[in-house]
């Protein structure tokens, strides 16, 4: 996917650097695979905030994905962006007519055939077990247990490297650079999620990022002391540690459960 650089006529424009969207083959989705999506600002079911830095936007349906796969070859109808996650879906067709849409792999083109199941080919978009697909591969939209559904890399440009296999599990390089162990039957795609270039656009613009739902961050240091640990002073800065408005210390400060269940499948952390 191929970036556009504004020309800098306005100010707006001359550090936006967007994308062009030539891998778009169709704008409007397939109507019996959206529906709309309520925007909850952040909030809970309480109405308090519990993200915060959320709100407004533009509307936006959400697009049904398959995670999953089925056992039936299938062909792909068109490339479409998705406004719900940064990579691009593909709306493919199965050979019963039933239509469903993917997480895009990169280089997957309309028109291309691809399948899921043992016997699949080791072919981008192609989805298999583990225990078929040969070390050194790259892979995305893994599952973690059986049957649930790829949920991990997935999004633009991610993959991950299918390092070793044993009698039972795999070890599978993650993005982070975590090493983990997944279980052999679990279902990954074979190549790597669609839409690398994200990571270099440049959207340019304030108003840009409120299209998008993202409000205002402000500092810390700019509040007053009842706001935040780091508001209020005469000077400059604050003596105290980095903090986040509730007390709690940010930079290193590790807030993983030690006794979370899947603490055992991490071979190797993401910090070394």
């Amino acid at each position: 996917m191929p970036l556009r650089k504004l020309k800098p006529i306005t100010n707006s424009q001359r550090h936006a650097i967007l994308p062009d969207f030539e891998e778009i083959t169709r704008q409007k989705p397939e109507k019996n695979l959206v529906f709309g999506k309520k925007k909850t600002g952040g909030r809970n079911n309480t109405g308090r905030i519990t993200v915060r830095h959320r709100g407004g936007g533009h509307k936006k349906r959400y697009r049904i994905i398959d995670f999953k796969g089925r056992p039936v070859e299938a062909k792909v109808v068109s490339i479409e962006y998705d406004p719900n996650r940064t990579a691009r879906i593909a709306l493919i067709q199965y050979v019963n007519g039933q239509k469903a849409y993917i997480i895009a792999p990169a280089g997957l083109s309309v028109g291309s055939r691809i399948s899921c199941g043992e016997n699949a080919l080791i072919f981008p978009g192609n989805r298999l077990p583990l225990s078929r697909i040969p070390e050194g591969t790259d892979i995305c939209n893994i599952e973690l247990q059986p049957g649930k559904g790829g949920q991990i890399v997935r999004a633009a440009g991610c993959s991950a490297i299918l390092v070793t296999k044993g009698d039972r599990f795999a070890s599978v390089k993650l993005p982070s650079g975590e090493v983990r162990l997944v279980p052999l039957a679990c279902m990954a795609t074979v190549g790597r999620v669609s839409n690398p270039e994200h990571k270099y656009v440049s959207l340019g613009k304030a108003g840009r990022t409120r299209w998008l739902g993202i409000r205002p961050t402000v500092r810390g240091i700019a509040m007053n002391p009842v706001d935040h640990p780091h508001g209020g002073g005469e000077g400059r800065g604050k003596g105290n540690i980095s903090q986040t408005p509730w007390g709690k210390p940010t930079k290193g400060y590790k807030t993983r459960n030690p006794e979370k269940y899947s603490n055992k499948f991490i071979v190797q952390k993401r910090k070394k």
